[in-house]
């Protein structure tokens, strides 16, 4: 514990590589040991400035604004990357089965559907009326793809 106090940027500086390590390994599941290592180390190189205190007081206080302003600063993003966007084609039985459409679609307006009970959003790249009957071709999550049944 003395070695600690009278070198606390050199034990803050170890101890933050070590929680960056630590989220190396853990794949980037949480933000806190990012954000708490990086402000560790950044806390470390005030102190070796002499920008603030080598003092556990000055340290703690340091750490807890730097790593509350980094997790404002990182948190949408690292979400964000976190997040699927593409939209996911699902394999399907109902691919070829044939309904009827209930409103026009055209390539530039989707329309909707009632199909297994569920209300869909339908796609075309052909122009089709309501009422008309379509078959499935390919489906994503919430979106049928179709063409007019000949």
């Amino acid at each position: 514990m003395e070695n600690m106090l009278t070198n606390l940027p050199h034990f803050l500086l170890g101890l933050g590589l070590l929680l960056l390590i630590l989220e190396v390994v853990m794949g980037f599941t949480t933000i806190l040991l990012l954000t708490l290592g990086v402000s560790m180390m950044i806390a470390s190189g005030l102190m070796y400035l002499g920008i603030i205190d080598e003092s556990l007081l000055s340290a703690f206080v340091v750490i807890a604004v730097l790593d509350a302003v980094l997790t404002l600063i990182v948190w949408r993003p690292l979400k964000m990357l976190q997040q699927d966007r593409a939209p996911k084609e699902v394999k399907s039985d109902w691919i070829g089965t044939t309904f009827d459409v209930e409103s026009d679609i055209s390539p530039e307006q989707p329309g909707t559907a009632r199909f297994s009970g569920v209300a869909w959003k339908v796609k075309s790249n052909a122009n089709i009326a309501q009422g008309a009957t379509v078959e499935v071709v390919r489906v994503e999550v919430g979106v049928l793809h179709v063409k007019p049944v000949q």
